[in-house]
């Protein structure tokens, strides 16, 4: 599978393709952007109304983009989120995605659909939809996981879908990536550095 297309900026970045009565965002909130090598790297997907009310959304079909050198895709943790009839990643996608489950090769196409006729609400707080984790493999000041607006062939489309009163409505707001430094484990040479000071004060008593 090719690499993705189209990495993201620094910045939240809006969704081209989005009408203009667009009105969920989707955020990233990771609960640590500074890790260690082999850690876990845990990125909350947010829906956030961009109004003082809740908005309802069916599904959301969002595409991923991340360095497979630097982060590998472990899958997805639905621990505290939305209850949904099916949040993850499709073994057939088509987008031409997924050439594994999880994903490994940097982009994938991760799905997220609420109960038939039962919508759920996007808070202006933000309602937790999944958990998307990673092992870091690389040292790097820094590493983008992305909400890719397009990508794959054909050419698919992140979207966030209306409550399903109205067939394909699109409700897509703004698309938001993640900041992840990797940085070396605390041990080798600080651990043994810090032995040696023990060792050194002990055999002075």
């Amino acid at each position: 599978m090719s690499r993705y297309l189209g990495i993201g900026a620094l910045t939240v970045v809006a969704v081209v393709a989005c009408p203009a009565w667009a009105n969920i965002n989707l955020d990233f909130r990771p609960d640590f952007q500074t890790v260690g090598i082999g850690d876990t790297v845990n990125i909350g997907l947010y829906a956030v109304s961009d109004s003082a009310a809740p908005q309802d959304f069916s599904a959301i079909d969002l595409l991923l983009g991340w360095s497979p050198g630097f982060l590998q895709l472990l899958g997805v943790n639905n621990a505290g989120a939305l209850s949904l009839l099916f949040s993850g990643f499709p073994a057939t996608s088509p987008y031409g995605l997924n050439e594994a489950v999880p994903p490994q090769d940097g982009d994938g196409h991760y799905v997220a659909w609420a109960f038939l006729g039962e919508p759920v609400d996007a808070t202006p707080e933000g309602v937790l939809v999944t958990t998307f984790q990673f092992q870091a493999l690389g040292l790097t000041p820094g590493t983008l996981v992305d909400m890719l607006v397009s990508g794959g062939s054909p050419v698919g489309y992140t979207t966030v879908w209306g409550d399903g009163q109205q067939a394909n409505y699109p409700v897509t707001g703004t698309l938001d990536n993640a900041l992840v430094e990797i940085v070396p484990e605390p041990t080798s040479w600080a651990l043994l550095a810090l032995a040696s000071v023990m060792f050194l004060k002990g055999r002075r008593r």
